[in-house]
C-alpha cells in the first residue's frame, strides 16, 4: 500500500474545492452588494470557516513536498541529475502556467484595457508583465494580471529549493521540522510567504520519506470495524477542534508556522482514510484534481475581476459556489482541448529537453 499519484489527485481535488469556498467567501468584500443567503448558517459562520480554508495553500504545500520526495527518494540521484529534475518540474509547472497566462493576456487584450489598468504604461510595464509572466510578481511586489497568482512565487521557490532542502531533511530529520517551524518567526525573515508554509513543505517531505501516510493507512485498515468507527469518531470531533484551535487569537496567531503544516496533513491524512475509498466520491475528487491547476490559475479572473455579477447572482450561497466550480471546469476543459489542438504535450517535453541541454543536464 502507498499513497500514489491517483491519491495525490484526489487530494488535489479536495484543495481546489476548499479554495474555491474560502475565495468566494472570506468577507463581503467578496460579493458586495450582491444579495445571497447563506441558509443554514449565518454569514459571520461562513465567514469563519473560509477563513480556516487558507488551508487549502497548505494542501497544495504539502502536496508538493510529499510528490518531490516520492518522486526521488528511490533513485539514487547525483547533483547533476538532481539539477535535471528540478529544471524539469519547475518547466513543468511553468508551461502549464505560461499557456493560460498567454491566454488571459491575449483575451484581455481583445476586449478590455485590463493591461494598462494593471501593469500602467511605458517601460515599467513591459518590465512588471515579464515578472508576471514568470510567476514572481508577489516575490518582488510587482502587479500582477490576477491576484491568484502570487502562489506562482511561493511554488518557484519550494520547487527550486527542494534540492537543498532534501539534503538537509536527509542529515537532520526530525530536527529539521522544528527549525521550519520556531526559527522564521525568531528572526523575522523575508519574504513571508515562503516561512510561513515551510513547516508545512518540510513535513509532507518528512512523511513521504517515511511513507507515513501509507503506514498511517495500513495501520487503521488492520483494525477492527468498531476500532475503525471509534477512530473514525474522535478524528471528526478533531475537526472542528482544529478549527477552534487554529482560529484562535492566541494560540494560532502565535504559532500560525505549526498549524499551518498540522490541519492541511490533518486534513489529508483524514481524507485518506475516510474518504477515497468511496469509490464515485473519488472519481470525481479524481476529475477535479486533474484540472486543479487550470481551474486554479483561472477561476479569478471571471469571480472577482470579468463577471463577478454573474458568479453570485444565484442568491445562494450554495448556488454560487456550484457555479464557480461548473464554470472552472469548463474553462479547463476548453483549455485542455486547445492544448491537444497545439500538441502542448510535445511542446513542454521539447522546451525541457533544450534547457536541460543548455544547461548542459543530459
Amino acid at each position: 500500500m502507498k499513497f500514489s499519484k491517483d491519491d495525490t489527485l484526489c487530494m488535489k481535488g479536495i484543495a481546489i474545492l476548499i479554495l474555491f469556498f474560502h475565495h468566494n467567501y472570506l468577507g463581503p468584500d467578496r460579493w458586495l452588494n450582491s444579495p445571497i443567503s447563506f441558509y443554514p448558517f449565518s454569514q459571520s459562520q461562513i465567514m469563519y470557516i473560509a477563513k480556516f480554508l487558507k488551508i487549502c495553500v497548505g494542501m497544495f504545500v504539502f502536496l508538493t513536498g510529499y510528490g518531490m520526495l516520492a518522486s526521488v527518494k528511490t533513485k539514487s540521484l547525483d547533483d547533476k541529475a538532481m539539477r535535471k529534475y528540478t529544471v524539469n518540474r519547475y518547466l513543468t509547472m511553468m508551461m502549464g502556467f505560461w499557456l493560460i497566462f498567454l491566454l488571459v493576456h491575449i483575451l484581455s487584450g481583445i476586449f478590455t484595457d485590463r493591461f494598462i489598468e494593471v501593469y500602467g504604461t511605458g517601460t515599467y510595464s513591459v518590465i512588471y508583465f515579464l515578472i508576471d509572466g514568470i510567476g514572481l510578481a508577489k516575490l518582488f511586489d510587482t502587479p500582477t494580471f490576477c491576484a491568484t497568482w502570487w502562489y506562482m512565487s511561493l511554488a518557484t521557490m519550494l520547487i527550486l529549493l527542494f534540492p537543498m532542502f532534501k539534503k538537509l531533511l536527509e542529515r537532520y530529520q526530525g530536527i529539521l521540522l522544528i527549525l521550519t517551524i520556531f526559527l522564521p518567526k525568531a528572526f523575522n525573515l523575508p519574504y513571508a510567504d515562503l516561512w510561513r508554509w515551510l513547516f508545512c513543505y518540510t513535513l509532507g517531505m518528512y512523511m513521504a520519506e517515511h511513507d507515513l501516510l501509507a503506514k498511517i493507512k495500513e495501520k487503521f485498515t488492520s483494525f477492527g470495524m468498531l476500532k475503525r468507527c471509534l477512530i473514525f469518531g474522535i478524528l471528526t470531533i478533531g475537526i472542528p477542534v482544529i478549527i477552534m484551535l487554529r482560529q484562535s487569537e492566541g494560540f494560532g496567531i502565535k504559532f500560525l508556522y505549526l498549524w499551518e503544516g498540522i490541519a492541511p496533513a490533518y486534513v489529508i491524512v483524514y481524507a485518506y482514510l475516510f474518504v477515497v475509498w468511496i469509490k464515485p466520491l473519488a472519481a470525481v475528487l479524481h476529475f477535479l484534481g486533474k484540472h486543479s491547476m487550470n481551474m486554479f490559475l483561472t477561476h479569478t479572473m471571471f469571480r472577482a475581476v470579468y463577471f463577478h455579477d454573474f458568479m453570485y447572482s444565484f442568491y445562494s450561497m450554495w448556488l454560487d459556489y456550484i457555479a464557480l466550480i461548473i464554470v472552472s471546469v469548463l474553462v479547463s476543459v476548453a483549455i485542455e482541448i486547445v492544448k491537444k489542438l497545439i500538441r502542448f504535450q510535445k511542446i513542454t517535453t521539447f522546451v525541457k529537453d533544450r534547457a536541460c541541454q543548455i544547461l548542459k543536464l543530459t
